[in-house]
């Protein structure tokens, strides 16, 4: 697989409101499916997703092939291609990583562009633990709660793990929900963020899980907003078409990137030091990273996992990365192992625009 990636270099675009195509250019894109026979047998005729043991590989539906080949060979298609301002990343040194990466699975991802730029057990279903709060973030989002209203947290909303040490009916704003679920990772701040929407459990969960369905995500599923149960489930090839949607708002990346925050409960008058759990925001020993995204998940069943955007330094856009980490052996392990991949990707690849 890892021999796929150096030659086929292939991509991964998220459906997004920076890359939401025009109808002409899907219309374009189903005529260029209409007349090939190659595209018909590794894509599905009605969800264009990839079909399982053809020449699809580890593509996951006919957008990602236009991305990554059609915009080269059929000049209709050059709107999936990278923009114009786009830096795109050239392999020009062939040294491996894998070995020195102890996590179970990963994907490295240009940002910008989409491009893969390595992977391990890139299509692993895996419990992907708090990851998940930032689909609950971003349903929340989506449904337009105002940030400074009330809201409170309930006995009821504590499921174990990570939590806020808070008593029944204590009351923050939803904002401050926000910083206690993102910053924090406290499962009971997850639940009353998700009650802020006034759905019913089960209707939020449907918009989770359409969020998965929408980027014909077909090994991702959600049960509950906080991550707890094991039956979270995604791949780090998936996850990164997700997460890479996610960090679009300027609010998860805001959230996401707070080392520390003080929340204040409002019925008490008294307030509440959030930290953040990936110490890649504040230890020294990351200091030459700079971090635009982020969010770390545990469970005893699937270990350390880590989602982070990341640059070699505030002003370097062009080299952004996603990087998506599973099952890594140690908190400490699942920043030491990113930081190892980061500087890899930026060690033998260059950008040119």
């Amino acid at each position: 697989m890892k021999k796929l990636v150096v030659i086929l270099m292939l991509v991964i675009v998220a459906v997004s409101p920076a890359t939401l195509f025009a109808a002409s250019d899907y219309s374009a894109l189903v005529s260029v499916y209409n007349q090939r026979s190659d595209l018909q047998a590794a894509f599905d005729s009605v969800t264009h997703r990839a079909v399982p043991k053809t020449a699809a590989g580890f593509l996951l539906d006919l957008e990602d092939w236009a991305r990554q080949y059609g915009w080269q060979e059929h000049e209709e298609l050059k709107f999936f291609g990278p923009g114009l301002y786009n830096a795109v990343a050239n392999r020009v040194d062939l040294r491996e990583i894998e070995d020195q990466i102890g996590s179970e699975a990963y994907i490295v991802m240009d940002k910008s562009t989409g491009k893969i730029l390595t992977v391990k057990r890139e299509n692993l279903q895996w419990p992907i633990a708090s990851l998940t709060k930032l689909i609950t973030a971003d349903v929340v989002l989506e449904e337009g709660v105002m940030l400074n209203a009330s809201h409170e947290v309930r006995n009821y909303d504590n499921v174990g793990g990570a939590r806020l040490w808070v008593s029944d009916k204590d009351t923050f704003s939803v904002n401050d929900l926000f910083y206690a679920t993102l910053v924090a990772s406290a499962n009971n701040a997850a639940n009353a963020l998700s009650r802020t929407t006034q759905l019913p459990k089960e209707e939020f969960l449907s918009q989770m899980n359409q969020r998965a369905s929408d980027l014909n995500l077909i090994k991702t599923k959600f049960v509950d907003p906080t991550g707890i149960e094991v039956g979270n489930v995604s791949t780090p090839r998936e996850f990164a078409r997700l997460a890479r949607r996610i960090f679009l708002r300027k609010e998860i990346q805001r959230y996401t990137t707070t080392a520390q925050r003080e929340i204040y409960v409002q019925n008490r008058g008294t307030s509440k030091l959030m930290k953040n759990t990936n110490w890649m925001l504040y230890k020294s020993q990351y200091d030459d990273l700079y971090v635009t995204g982020s969010k770390t998940g545990f469970l005893y069943e699937s270990g350390w996992n880590l989602v982070t955007t990341i640059r070699p330094s505030e002003i370097d856009k062009d080299r952004e990365l996603l990087i998506v980490l599973f099952g890594a052996k140690s908190r400490s392990g699942s920043f030491e192992d990113t930081k190892r991949l980061a500087n890899w990707a930026w060690d033998v690849y260059e950008w040119v625009k």
